[in-house]
């Protein structure tokens, strides 16, 4: 399975200490000790991760070990700009979100942001071919962390090795000190 982490709960799956990483921890699990990816892209995503820079080696490493996807700039910030014009609804604020899966063909985004789902869910966004994504939220969605909704250019996919995930590990402790 392949997620896009929102910003906005970056902590929440890659904090220990966090007060919501329980609830998120199935994700961590399934992207470094699973078959899952991380998924981003996009202008607008970048500058939000940039403001976040505790994340970025841990994304880094979660690179080098083959574990993200980076979805093309340029069709997200071209699909961005679409849906933005489509939905003008002051309440939305996350359209870089079915952007990103629209250039990556992702199925799933794991986001503490209510608000946007009804937005995001919008069938009419999205493409023929483009399945409308399924939310983490919590783990009650864990169900979700399976091979069932890994799209077909992504297959087969790989678990890290022991090396990997040691170093994805050792970020994660460092990182968040």
């Amino acid at each position: 399975m392949c997620i896009i982490v929102d910003t906005n709960c970056l902590a929440s799956v890659f904090d220990k200490k966090s007060d919501k990483h329980q609830e998120f921890e199935p994700v961590l699990e399934w992207i470094t000790r699973g078959k899952g990816k991380f998924v981003y892209g996009g202008s607008k995503y970048l500058a939000e991760l940039s403001k976040a820079p505790k994340y970025l080696r841990i994304i880094n490493i979660l690179k080098k070990s083959g574990k993200t996807i980076i979805a093309n700039k340029d069709i997200v910030d071209k699909e961005q700009k679409r849906i933005e014009q489509y939905i003008t609804d002051e309440d939305f604020d996350d359209p870089h979100l079915p952007a990103i899966v629209i250039a990556s063909k992702c199925k799933i985004i794991c986001s503490v942001d209510a608000r946007s789902i009804k937005f995001v869910t919008c069938s009419k966004l999205y493409p023929k071919g483009i399945e409308v994504p399924k939310y983490y939220t919590s783990s009650k969605n864990k169900n979700l962390l399976c091979d069932k909704y890994i799209p077909k250019c992504y297959k087969p996919l790989k678990k890290c090795n022991k090396i990997e995930i040691n170093n994805i590990e050792n970020a994660l402790k460092q990182s968040i000190r």
